[in-house]
């Protein structure tokens, strides 16, 4: 929302504040060190005036980023300025403390000495410390919710060495080190196995959530509940396989979640694909096992 303060001074001209920024914060984003502005930009409309010693201001309500000052020496005549420094301080303690998702906004105020020139609000959703954003925004940040540290996945680990001990295999969670894909195989089904026998009762996630995000219980939670989504359990599978020593892979098809492991020490180029092709002809190489 933009706003064009009345002023008891009279410039000529007109300056307008341009900025992009990002339309959901949680804490895994700050911890990711995710850019919140993407863009920020003044231009001068008007071909007639000049200005110079302008104080461009940014704040938060609540505070959930650290005001910000950018002082502009000049802007010429249908001048446009693209401001680079656009690093902001998040308040971390803030987000992490957030359980349920709430509304925040950004505003941004343009003055020359103290009289108001433009002035432009943009929301910004703060999501609960274990809320993902979605695919359709933040497909990058679902790494940061798979925890291979939490107790939860020791304990996983533990009775999955318990299954290869009672099949006559070697219990250790050894990763590709015996560079066998027969017994990368084994230690994915032994996990796959220890995760089956916790009895966890299936809860529907929320409609379009591949797109628009979800809650994420952590391991220890799924442990205590014994209950979780299709994502739920696909991150937490994501954790065992990493804290075993496996590179794990989730895939977001529509309305669902899968979760797989590289039979081989490989991984993907880019954090994120969006072309299902590359992982048919993967499946194809018969590279990698899945485990839904």
């Amino acid at each position: 929302m933009r706003e064009r303060p009345g002023s008891p001074r009279q410039l000529e001209g007109e300056l307008e504040i341009r900025a992009d920024v990002v339309p959901k914060l949680n804490f895994a984003a700050h911890q990711c060190a995710f850019p919140v502005l993407r863009s920020l930009e003044i231009e001068n409309l008007d071909g007639g005036e000049s200005f110079e010693d302008l104080v461009l201001t940014l704040e938060s309500d609540p505070t959930f980023i650290r005001e910000k000052v950018w002082p502009i020496t000049r802007i010429d005549p249908q001048g446009l300025i693209r401001i680079r420094d656009r690093e902001l301080e998040v308040n971390g303690g803030f987000l992490l403390e957030r359980d349920e998702r709430m509304s925040g906004e950004l505003t941004f105020r343009l003055e020359i000495d103290g009289v108001p020139l433009d002035r432009l609000r943009l929301p910004v959703d703060l999501l609960a410390y274990n809320e993902w954003g979605g695919a359709g925004f933040m497909p990058e940040l679902l790494p940061a919710f798979c925890m291979p540290n939490d107790p939860a996945v020791d304990a996983i680990l533990r009775d999955a060495g318990q299954v290869l001990r009672q099949a006559g295999k070697p219990d250790r969670m050894d990763g590709y080190r015996s560079k066998s894909r027969e017994r990368v195989w084994e230690v994915a089904s032994a996990i796959y196995s220890a995760v089956a026998n916790l009895g966890l009762t299936y809860v529907e996630p929320a409609a379009s959530f591949e797109r628009d995000g979800q809650k994420i219980r952590v391991p220890s939670r799924i442990l205590d509940g014994r209950v979780a989504t299709c994502l739920d359990a696909a991150m937490l599978f994501a954790a065992a396989f990493e804290q075993s020593g496996l590179n794990p892979i989730v895939a977001l098809p529509k309305g669902h979640a899968l979760v797989g492991v590289w039979l081989q020490p490989e991984s993907l180029a880019t954090i994120v694909i969006d072309d299902a092709e590359t992982l048919r002809k993967r499946v194809d190489l018969n590279s990698r096992s899945y485990c839904s």
